[in-house]
């Protein structure tokens, strides 16, 4: 670390608290283990295998002492579960590999009782309440060798397996990979480019969040010494070509045993030993690495010195289960603090015991607990969207009645929560891509524009929409950036909490408005297109200058919260001055705290971040979208004849997959033949008629509206 030529944040101190604790003594809790494996698959934490128990007397007998039992942790409830899958289970096992591949868990190697097991995939499908084992079919012929310490992670659609220690002992150094989404299940040798890792056994590799890659971190050479280097693999897919990149002034202190798990852009490392009788120092027991910069930082901990435990992270958490430390097994469970908003981040760790009470439910999300089973979920939102998404045919119901039950809504806002948790604050995103812009609930609109171009499939497009509901089943279709109207001020303000009330009765209309305001604190504040198209409600106001300033904001974000409050309201709030030849920043007529920036900032901000170009909502603008800065900034306003007064059209913007952007329109519906007759969105033009509409981009506010945040 001291020849490191980088900047590096201070980290914070790391607690540890006997004081909170997250489970119940009639539990069913996994009890000591090291060697097992931990994963998240959505919003449970899968434990398996691992040894659980350590023979006295320092016989070398542990091997007897193995396990293939599975433990399930919900992080919604924070219980802990023993599961007994239907099927023939993996033999009991440790040093094994295990990694997250849709609804299940994929098992592979180890060593057991008898040696070293054998090179099959075993899934633990978890696509329905019935867990179930079930041992993958690959094609005969050239695969893995048997081999235990080994790592394995997805990179691209592929799983990739590397090193471990054969029925030879020798330590490998080979590459593999099996195609996830092709059939037959073909096993492939990987010859890569570039800097190859040595063999090694007990590293840790720790995939990105979008599988583009994962990283190896570490282990034990074929000498037995512990190893401190950080490679890189990914795959070129317009090549078929693979590369190892070792990545320059990331070595990491030298450890083997430990676990890795990335949150966002940030690598955290934990743990780990030397040799046989020595762990990594407490002053080193924690590493994070922020690949964005290539900083390290290490924490001082000593609760974390242990080896041969496991790590997984769901949302911005993290957490640690078991291991052993000085010949003592484990089975304590940490689960990181909140994480820090500026600078790499370092949680802060709570010990959480078996043995003190649970926190009261009330404590939790206002009393509410999500009980619903994952197929009770699943139908739940098929209802959802059998009920709404209908492009041709969708009518607002006439008696403004809601169709949901006060719990189905709020297990609909703890999915989507936990899918947005999973996301950073800056989304990373791909063409080909369809971005939308502002709705203001007119639904109706939103069903024509799917009508016209497209709606979301399992396999289609991507779109950045203000529709949480359809994210819950199109997780990896459906984004949502945050606006400004997605704060509980705004909205008890204009309306919606009155909404709530009406809709969903009184009492559970305010725990319903509080739910989704929780929801809304939590929404990613951007996203960027191949790293090169910038999407954003507002803009970059005075005080945007670096995609790092909004990575680094922590989420929940309250708007009424001075911490990041300049730039999370310039994100929001901001607009592009009235023309091209208002340069710099200026006044904006929405209030005395809301600024508008020039065409000159537009390009500053561009060239400072090696992007192409912004897009941003936020305004209505006749044509349904407009340029500015000659281009480098697009207006997208997707809602037509805006609260029934401007007569403007709607639109979306399709990016390509060569990033070219163009708009899709569709314009206002004719008048109503008669007032009675029923149409879309009337009953939401008569809720916008409770405030005061923005006009139409570069017209002036009339005197009595000025200062209004809508």
């Amino acid at each position: 670390m001291a020849d490191l030529n980088l900047r590096q944040f201070p980290p914070p101190p790391y607690a540890t608290s006997t004081t909170q604790t997250l489970f119940n003594p009639q539990e069913d809790l996994p009890g000591p283990r090291c060697g097992h494996t931990l994963t998240a698959v959505y919003h449970r934490l899968i434990l398996f295998g691992g040894v659980t128990l350590v023979p006295s007397g320092g016989s070398d007998n542990s091997l007897q002492c193995l396990t293939n039992s599975v433990y399930c942790l919900n992080s919604l409830t924070k219980k802990w579960t023993r599961v007994y899958p239907e099927g023939e289970p993996p033999s009991p096992r440790t040093n094994h590999a295990a990694v997250s591949c849709g609804d299940g868990v994929i098992i592979q190697g180890g060593i057991g009782p008898s040696g070293i097991c054998n090179g099959d995939l075993h899934v633990l499908d978890m696509s329905s309440d019935t867990f179930k084992w079930k041992k993958v079919v690959v094609q005969e012929g050239m695969a893995p060798c048997p081999r235990y310490g080994h790592v394995m992670g997805l990179a691209g659609e592929k799983l990739v397996i590397f090193g471990g220690i054969n029925e030879g002992n020798l330590v490998l150094a080979d590459t593999w990979a099996l195609n996830t989404t092709r059939h037959p299940n073909v096993w492939e040798i990987l010859y890569p480019y570039g800097d190859l890792p040595c063999g090694r056994v007990y590293a840790s590799a720790s995939s990105t969040r979008d599988h583009r890659y994962f990283m190896l971190n570490g282990g034990r050479d074929q000498h037995g010494m512990p190893l401190g280097d950080t490679y890189k693999l990914e795959p070129f897919s317009s090549s078929g070509f693979w590369v190892w990149t070792r990545s320059p002034h990331l070595d990491l202190s030298k450890r083997y045993q430990h676990a890795a798990v990335f949150v966002n852009l940030r690598l955290h490392v934990f743990g780990g030993a030397l040799s046989n009788t020595h762990l990594v120092d407490a002053e080193e027991a924690v590493s994070v690495l922020d690949t964005s910069t290539g900083v390290w930082v290490d924490t001082s901990n000593e609760v974390m010195r242990r080896s041969l435990h496991a790590a997984a992270s769901i949302g911005s958490r993290i957490y640690v289960y078991g291991g052993i430390r000085e010949g003592v097994l484990l089975d304590d469970l940490l689960i990181s603090g909140e994480l820090l908003s500026s600078g790499p981040t370092v949680p802060s760790f709570l010990w959480r015991s078996q043995n003190t009470p649970r926190p009261p439910a009330s404590d939790m999300n206002d009393g509410y607990k999500p009980n619903f089973s994952r197929e009770k979920l699943h139908d739940l939102v098929n209802k959802v969207i059998s009920t709404l998404l209908r492009p041709q045919t969708w009518e607002p119901p006439v008696d403004r009645k809601f169709f949901l039950s006060f719990p189905e809504l709020a297990e609909l806002c703890f999915a989507a929560k936990q899918i947005i948790e999973q996301e950073p604050t800056v989304l990373q995103l791909y063409a080909p891509i369809k971005v939308f812009g502002d709705l203001h609930g007119q639904f109706g609109d939103l069903m024509r524009l799917f009508y016209e171009y497209g709606y979301p499939s399992r396999q289609g497009d991507i779109a950045c929409v203000y529709v949480s509901f359809v994210q819950v089943e199109y997780p990896k279709n459906i984004h949502l950036i945050r606006g400004n109207h997605e704060a509980e001020a705004t909205n008890t303000v204009y309306g919606f909490l009155d909404e709530c009330i009406e809709r969903i009765e009184c009492n559970d209309g305010n725990r319903a408005f509080k739910l989704i305001n929780d929801f809304f604190s939590h929404l990613p504040l951007a996203a960027l297109i191949e790293k090169k198209i910038f999407c954003v409600h507002g803009g970059i106001g005075s005080s945007v200058f670096t995609m790092k300033q909004i990575t680094n904001i922590k989420r929940p974000v309250d708007m009424d919260c001075e911490y990041n409050y300049k730039v999370v309201k310039d994100l929001l709030w901001s607009d592009p001055t009235a023309h091209d030849s208002i340069l710099g920043i200026g006044v904006n007529e929405r209030g005395s705290h809301i600024v508008s920036f020039g065409p000159d900032r537009v390009n500053a901000f561009c060239e400072r971040n090696d992007i192409d170009m912004i897009i941003r909502g936020h305004e209505c603008v006749l044509d349904g979208f407009e340029r500015f800065a000659q281009g480098k900034l697009i207006t997208v306003f997707s809602a037509t004849n805006y609260c029934g007064k401007f007569k403007n059209a709607g639109a979306i913007l399709v990016i390509g997959r060569n990033l070219d952007v163009v708009p899709k329109l569709i314009h206002p519906l004719p008048p109503p033949i008669s007032p009675s007759e029923n149409v879309p969105d009337k009953a939401w033009i008569e809720v916008d008629r409770e405030r005061p509409p923005t006009p139409i981009r570069g017209q002036r506010k009339p005197d009595f509206e000025q200062g209004s945040t809508s």
